[in-house]
């Protein structure tokens, strides 16, 4: 059986509890509905234990709020994102950050029992109309309002969803939908990175966008890429991971992250055009004068290592 932590006067401490040995100050840490971890801080340990007691009401108010059909659209769309296990942290990361931006401080104070189809309506034609957003910012709202309010229905704290349909209304208005997206034709490409390489500013960036444009990767694949990964000599590039670059909800600090691919489809090997081999060659003459990456993000380094046989 485990040892019980006490603190300095040998009181022993609960779960959460710890006492900090640099200035003697408890410590207690907990999970909020959104999943991100939070503290209380206090100078003695009865203090910290009140504060505890007072979290736990605060809590099962809030649940009472919710029960009664009291809560606001923002609680409702809070208690949603804290079910949301199976989403990686930086789509939970790009979900609060619209969230925040957009909702949070005008129509998620709203209580969500009195919300009808018109209420939703009026706020989306607001965002376009007067905010000047476009359809897909629109449309990307309405991708997290709409199944927070399906979860106040399962909750039976409302009875119909009143977003149903109103997308399908506003780009029947508007005569718009969420826009098609046009490739670049092979005379533009060329006409753009002919652009790229001869800018005074832009041309560093010539060998990214030739090797976007050449393999077709996301900017997080590119970006990973690390010089094992890619064998000049049998010209083929092997993409096993992205770098991404997010607010982190436990911390709200951004922070640079290794992801895996979502499938397995994702883990591909990409061969190479010529232009693709010429632009790594001359990123990695380039590399050679000015040093090689030597950052280490989690257990991962872009450090160069001699070349053995057939790999770079």
């Amino acid at each position: 059986m485990a040892k019980a932590r006490k603190d300095s006067r040998g009181r022993a401490l609960r779960k959460g509890e710890v006492q900090r040995k640099s200035d003697g100050k408890y410590i207690y840490t907990y999970t909020d509905p959104l999943g991100r971890r939070k503290y209380i801080y206090s100078n003695d340990l009865m203090t910290l234990r009140e504060k505890e007691k007072q979290l736990v009401r605060d809590q099962l108010d809030g649940l009472d709020t919710y029960v009664a059909g009291k809560a606001t659209i923002n609680d409702v769309f809070d208690r949603y994102m804290s079910i949301k296990y199976d989403i990686r942290e930086t789509t939970k990361s790009g979900y609060i950050y619209t969230y925040d931006k957009y909702i949070r401080d005008t129509f998620g104070l709203k209580k969500i029992a009195d919300i009808k189809y018109s209420d939703v309506y009026h706020f989306y034609n607001h965002l376009i109309a007067e905010r000047g957003f476009s359809i897909s910012t629109v449309d990307s709202v309405h991708c997290l309002l709409h199944p927070t309010f399906q979860l106040a229905v399962r909750d039976e704290i409302i009875r119909k969803n009143p977003s149903d349909g109103v997308m399908r209304e506003i780009n029947k208005r508007s005569g718009k939908n969420k826009g098609v997206r046009h490739a670049l034709t092979i005379p533009q490409q060329r006409e753009f990175l002919n652009y790229i390489a001869n800018h005074p500013v832009y041309n560093h960036w010539w060998t990214l966008f030739t090797v976007m444009l050449g393999t077709g990767m996301r900017i997080g694949e590119v970006i990973g890429l690390r010089w094992k990964d890619i064998n000049i000599e049998e010209r083929n590039i092997s993409v096993n991971h992205s770098l991404v670059y997010y607010v982190s909800p436990d911390t709200g600090k951004s922070v640079m992250k290794i992801m895996q691919p979502k499938t397995n489809a994702g883990i591909r090997q990409i061969p190479m055009l010529d232009v693709v081999k010429d632009a790594f060659e001359i990123e990695y003459e380039e590399q050679k004068e000015i040093g090689f990456n030597q950052s280490i993000i989690d257990g991962m380094t872009g450090k160069r290592k001699k070349r053995t046989g057939n790999t770079t």
